[in-house]
């Protein structure tokens, strides 16, 4: 296997950066400083997508809303040329109300433990598209929301 180049440890590095800054910290300033302005970022959650810097706050802010404790652990991060993956773990408790294109949740007061994983894609040094699959189903089931 080839050794990690200093531009692919530099992507790692911004991607747990992210997760440690905007996702755990909810520092939403980390997203001008590491995400391109037009920036895509693609999830089951957002089936419209989500586009531009703005955007990636708002999104991010709708999970901190409705998870006070809302928390993302990152495990085995790898780079290979423009690209980083990883598979990461969230957990929170549901007292606000989560934002859904299918209807509001209103808190059930449950707690999410569940898994996902990520894939973002940088071009000189900012991430320009983003792909997050998270178990969305686990997630409802265990709101109590499942759909029918």
């Amino acid at each position: 296997m080839a050794a990690t180049s200093e531009q692919e440890q530099q992507n790692r590095e911004s991607c747990i950066r992210i997760a440690e800054e905007l996702w755990n910290k909810r520092n939403y300033d980390v997203v001008d400083e590491e995400y391109d302005p037009l920036a895509e970022a693609h999830a089951f959650s957002e089936p419209e997508g989500v586009v531009g810097t703005q955007a990636v706050k708002e999104w991010a802010q709708k999970y901190h809303d409705a998870f006070s404790d809302f928390h993302v652990e990152l495990f085995d991060v790898a780079a290979r040329d423009d690209v980083v993956y990883g598979r990461y773990h969230l957990s929170g408790t549901h007292d606000g109300t989560l934002r859904s294109v299918r209807g509001d949740i209103p808190p059930t007061h449950r707690k999410i433990d569940t898994w996902g994983v990520v894939e973002m894609r940088f071009e000189g040094g900012l991430v320009v598209e983003e792909w997050n699959s998270t178990d969305i189903m686990t997630m409802l089931s265990q709101l109590g929301v499942t759909p029918e």
